[in-house]
């Protein structure tokens, strides 16, 4: 296939998958009662991961996790801005949370161990251009704060600076992330409140992702997030999900993820696990 051949067909007009989700949010900003979508909302009632005690061995407490737990996100957006000083640019906030929670664990109270937190200001562009004779469907630029809001040893945060570029052809729509970490001071002592909680997260979490969402027959749906820190000291991951029907409103999911960073807790450790549960809203 020729250059100009691919150019032409990745220009063919076709249904937008990102397109189509912007017109029915701009639809559901007409409702006030609505709540915007921004990452997939679910619950898996049951994960199986294997427990690990690195994080919490010195603390005088005694913790003893299940290996099986629930796992459930929520997030949300709002556009503050439509079509701000040029059409196709608008200005969002958007929260997610993450949650690991020991639901079955009575002997230990049933305790919620980990959930992150992620606060977002996307300043994002959604009129198509060509980055070297590839149409860019949506470009986004997001102020990202994470933390798990723990204290002491157990606390974990970062601020970043990301860059998206979103690209879609037929049912397969893939988009690049990068991100600048802002710098933080070093911490005094390991449990001071100031400070770097995590000054090496970047080894394990790199400098961006790679994610996939593709819309299958009969309203299932694949996704993949993949992710390296581009080192000689290889560290990365892989999250592969999938979403079938169960009613017009109600899917069922199946998550599987390998690798570092599927908490913020756990960045620096390998973890395997595996989830069955529902969800309630899709990529697109």
């Amino acid at each position: 296939m020729t250059v100009e051949a691919l150019r032409t067909f990745c220009h063919e007009v076709k249904p937008n998958p990102l397109h189509q989700r912007r017109a029915l949010e701009k639809s559901a900003e007409n409702n006030p009662f609505a709540l915007i979508p921004y990452k997939p909302n679910y619950i898996l009632p049951v994960t199986y991961s294997k427990g690990r005690t690195e994080p919490y061995k010195n603390l005088d407490s005694e913790y003893d996790f299940d290996d099986v737990e629930i796992k459930f996100q929520v997030s949300l957006k709002y556009i503050v801005a439509e079509d701000f000083m040029t059409p196709g640019f608008d200005v969002q906030l958007a929260f997610t949370s993450v949650s690991w929670w020991q639901a079955y664990n009575s002997d230990s109270s049933s305790p919620f161990r980990e959930t992150n937190y992620e606060p977002e200001m996307i300043f994002q562009y959604s009129e198509p251009w060509d980055l070297f004779g590839l149409p860019v469907a949506i470009t986004a630029l997001s102020l990202n704060h994470q933390s798990n809001g723990q204290s002491g040893s157990l606390s974990r945060s970062w601020n970043r600076i990301i860059g998206t570029m979103a690209f879609a052809h037929d049912d397969v729509v893939w988009a690049v992330r990068g991100w600048w970490r802002v710098p933080e001071d070093e911490k005094l002592t390991p449990d001071s409140s100031q400070g770097d909680d995590n000054p090496d997260i970047e080894k394990y979490l790199g400098y961006g992702d790679l994610n996939m969402v593709w819309k299958l027959p009969y309203s299932n749906s694949l996704d993949f997030k993949l992710r390296n820190n581009l080192r000689s000291d290889n560290k990365g991951s892989i999250q592969v999900g999938w979403s079938f029907p169960l009613s017009k409103h109600l899917f069922g999911y199946v998550e599987y993820f390998n690798g570092y960073g599927e908490s913020l807790i756990y960045y620096d450790q390998h973890v395997s696990r595996v989830g069955v549960g529902f969800r309630l809203t899709n990529w697109l």
